[in-house]
């Protein structure tokens, strides 16, 4: 992590509109006017051309060294190497002077805040934070204001690197308040990145991405791209910490342009080493390491300890990773003693789980416990917030240690508490779009603790720690603060089957094993599957070729005959014909229809002849909904066929108004909003939360990345044409169904935790028992005559799965291209209401 590097002297866009008008009137050796141009083109990143005109203002008062503006070009080129990163040479240029009739107080304060500034980029943050203190006290007895300001948060930087939260708080603060009294938007962009930095550096990820973007605005009108760079850097990591990695990669590749384009060495092993940590990440190992050591290099070069602990502790974290422990221990020696010199409470902790590690690869358990306790025991030590990621992570390790040695009652209070951390940290987030993907980046500690429960032969206690931390977003937003609280005995399970009438699939997938398990009124049984890689293989390879129009009953379908013989077969004996299925799914098995699964045989057929089956978030969701009644189905809201906003991308449903008006004649009671109506502004305007029904037929599109801006594409209305899914959470309703027949509907990507968040989950969210949504691209007319029999179905008292189940077996025993699975399966029913039936 790093600090907003901050700038000495502000002045924005307009400054060198001004300055530029100025050289036609002024000569070009005008000292104040180089001082201005080279304080500006340091902010905005052209440092090299900055260093040259105040080399030029340094000539100019070669002979006269006790004069002010010497000294202020002197100190202007200390702050220019700082920004490149070359503290050596900064070093040099602040070597004593003798004082002089240039020695006025703003001068001396300005000398030690740059002395300061330079023992903060060798990592001495002690000596930095007296120095900056010494400044301070000449800049307030002299009221030199702006020097103040900028003294305050530079001090709030180093506070923060000495683990001085409330300190660093405080100045900056004062240093925010001041630079917008002043209106210096430089100044205060810089103190809004830091504040961010604060947060980012106490794990307060979700708060800093607030701050930081707040910051680029700014600095974005100002043309800053040293800051810039740093704050994407910083922003890249938040996104990271919060299991959002595909936003933080694209940050760390534009961050590490900047700082190749402006020659900023800081930033350049900043973006060189998170990249380094994408791809670790990922399990690539190898360009890992090439990242880190170009990082490393970097750091080096630029003289600063800090960074260069960074790296070389996390090189020996990879190293050890790969086996390569003679490198490993060699890395993480250096990383002891640097991290000594920087003196940081948490970064000293590093190493130390380093150390326990290679010991444990050498077998040597006894000599790592003790490391990993003495690491837990000090991050308790320390605030609360400081040292999450190294709490969690020595705990995780001492936890398989233990079990590795069979302590397992030791190794479960540790599992425990990590699991009881995690979730509170959960609970602080903020924003549902960062509560929904934090478990993505934690999973593993769940996945440790199912693994070694199973192990133990406790098979339910394990179903009932995966359930717990399923949908838990949904479950707060639905009335609950978490797992339904009854749910402490394995009955619980069964009674959920037998009340309504289902049985109930679990799936749970890991790196090393996954699991299934199954419950029906009687019993619960325990499966155990193959690794998490190898199913998702075959559910992407039979994904691809339903999607390809292939029809596996005709043409081959061997990914869907293994992922039946995987994940079906071995509860074939549990799940008689005719049975109601729901699937609680994991992973990537939310892209997956399992109806389309092929059952060899005598007479081979699709699963879906032999059950009904529903897509639920969690079991302890249906648990606690089990009262939950049905609202009816007196009531229609069909908002569809609307105007094309882009015809290119969204041409217009050309069977879009066979189907509304199929639809609209099996209700008595309907709103119909088409065309121009049918735009974004109708479905709150038509008060959703009355009625039972409500339909969309109309384009969706879906956004992998931040799934809760996916949207249904409708009609123009003003500058807008989507209904955005975080549009939806905001307005309850209390819908029995709500149908989007349109493509991927049903969601855009999986969250560890959560499940497969897009629509469908959005429409939980504010309150609808059951939502008919689209895995997958649907055709338009296939999707008319499906949803025509639905709603037939739905009228004449079946419920959402039997109507969507009566409607596919229709098209599926038909002749003609629409027994094809893409034709049929694109739609699911996905519900957290099986109690009561219909």
């Amino acid at each position: 992590m790093s600090g907003l590097r901050i700038l000495s002297f502000s002045c924005g866009v307009l400054l060198l509109l001004l300055l530029l008008a100025a050289c036609v009137r002024r000569p070009a050796s005008d000292p104040d006017l180089i001082f201005r141009q080279a304080t500006l083109l340091r902010q905005q990143g052209d440092l090299q051309q900055a260093l040259t005109l105040a080399d030029r203002g340094l000539a100019q008062f070669a002979n006269h060294t006790n004069s002010a503006w010497y000294w202020k070009f002197r100190l202007l080129k200390v702050e220019v190497l700082l920004t490149q990163g070359n503290v050596s040479e900064a070093s040099k240029l602040l070597q004593e002077r003798v004082p002089g009739p240039a020695d006025t107080p703003e001068l001396q304060a300005r000398v030690l805040l740059d002395r300061g500034l330079t023992e903060y980029w060798s990592s001495q943050y002690a000596r930095a934070a007296q120095l900056l203190r010494q400044s301070l006290q000449i800049a307030e007895a002299h009221n030199l204001g702006p020097l103040v300001t900028e003294i305050k948060w530079r001090r709030g930087m180093v506070l923060a690197r000495l683990g001085d939260a409330a300190g660093s708080e405080a100045d900056l603060r004062d240093a925010l308040r001041l630079a917008r009294e002043s209106k210096d938007t430089y100044l205060e962009a810089s103190v809004l990145g830091n504040l961010g930095f604060l947060r980012m550096s106490t794990a307060r990820y979700d708060e800093a991405v607030s701050w930081f973007g707040q910051s680029l605005v700014l600095l974005g009108q100002l043309q800053a791209k040293v800051s810039t760079a740093r704050v994407l850097n910083n922003i890249g990591q938040c996104y990271r910490q919060l299991g959002q990695p595909e936003k933080a990669t694209p940050l760390f590749e534009r961050a590490g342009r900047l700082a190749l384009e402006t020659g900023d060495l800081t930033d350049r092993y900043l973006s060189l080493g998170h990249l380094g940590d994408s791809y670790q990440d990922n399990g690539d190992y190898t360009d890992a390491l090439s990242y880190y050591q170009q990082a490393l290099d970097a750091a080096r070069q630029a003289h600063n300890t800090y960074w260069t602990a960074k790296w070389v502790y996390t090189i020996a974290a990879t190293s050890i990773a790969i086996g390569d422990l003679a490198r490993a221990e060699d890395f993480n020696r250096q990383a002891i003693e640097l991290e000594a010199q920087v003196g940081n409470p948490v970064e000293t902790l590093l190493p130390q789980i380093n150390a326990a590690r290679i010991a444990e690869a050498r077998q040597q358990s006894s000599a790592a416990e003790p490391i990993y306790r003495s690491v837990i025991q000090a991050a308790q030590n320390l605030k609360a917030t400081e040292a999450p990621g190294v709490m969690l992570e020595a705990r995780g390790r001492l936890a398989n240690l233990l079990v590795r040695t069979h302590r397992d009652r030791e190794a479960e209070t540790e599992f425990q508490s990590a699991l009881a951390f995690i979730n509170a940290r959960r609970s602080e987030l903020i924003k549902d779009e960062y509560r929904i993907s934090y478990l993505s980046s934690r999973v593993a500690f769940y996945q440790d603790y199912v693994d070694f429960l199973v192990s133990q032969h406790r098979e339910v206690d394990a179903l009932k720690v995966v359930e717990s931390s399923r949908a838990r977003v949904l479950m707060e937003k639905l009335g609950g603060s978490g797992p339904a609280s009854a749910l402490v005995h394995p009955y619980d399970y069964r009674k959920l089957a037998q009340a309504s009438k289902n049985t109930l699939l679990s799936y749970w997938l890991a790196p090393a094993r996954s699991f299934l398990w199954v419950v029906s009124p009687s019993r619960v049984a325990t499966f155990q599957l193959p690794p998490e890689a190898e199913i998702a293989r075959l559910v992407n390879s039979y994904a691809g070729a339903i999607e390809r129009l292939r029809d596996p009953m005709r043409e081959g379908g061997d990914a869907g005959q293994k992922l039946y013989e995987t994940l079906v077969a071995p509860a074939r004996s549990l799940i008689p014909a005719g049975s109601n299925v729901a699937v609680a799914a994991d992973g990537v098995l939310h892209n997956l229809n399992f109806e389309t699964l092929p059952v060899a045989g005598p007479e081979p057929h699709f699963w879906i002849d032999d059950v009904t089956t529903s897509v639920v978030p969690s079991l302890d969701l249906l648990y606690r909904n089990l009262g939950r009644h049905p609202t009816g189905t007196d009531s229609l809201l069909l908002i569809g066929d609307p105007l094309p906003a882009d015809q290119t991308s969204f041409p217009r449903l050309v069977n879009a108004t066979l189907e509304i008006s199929s639809i609209k004649r099996q209700f008595s009671q309907a709103i119909v909003r088409t065309g121009p109506d049918a735009d974004p502004q109708a479905y709150t305007e038509s008060k959703p939360e009355q009625f039972s029904v409500i339909h969309f037929a109309a384009h969706a599109e879906a956004i992998h990345d931040d799934p809760l801006d996916s949207a249904i594409i409708l009609s123009p209305h003003g500058d807008t044409y989507k209904l955005y899914a975080r549009d939806v959470i905001g307005l309850p309703i209390r819908a029995y169904l709500v149908t989007l027949s349109a493509c991927r509907s049903a969601g855009s990507r999986t969250y560890a935790g959560e499940g497969l968040v897009g629509f469908a989950w959005a429409f939980l969210n504010a309150g609808a028992q059951n939502v008919v949504a689209g895995l997958w691209e649907v055709d338009d007319a296939s999707t008319a005559k499906l949803m025509e029999r639905m709603y037939a179905q739905l009228r004449g008292g079946a419920t959402p799965q039997q109507a969507l189940r009566h409607a596919k077996l229709a098209m599926l025993h038909s002749e003609g291209p629409c027994r094809k699975p893409y034709y049929w399966a694109p739609f699911q029913v996905i519900t957290d209401s099986l109690g009561g039936g219909r």
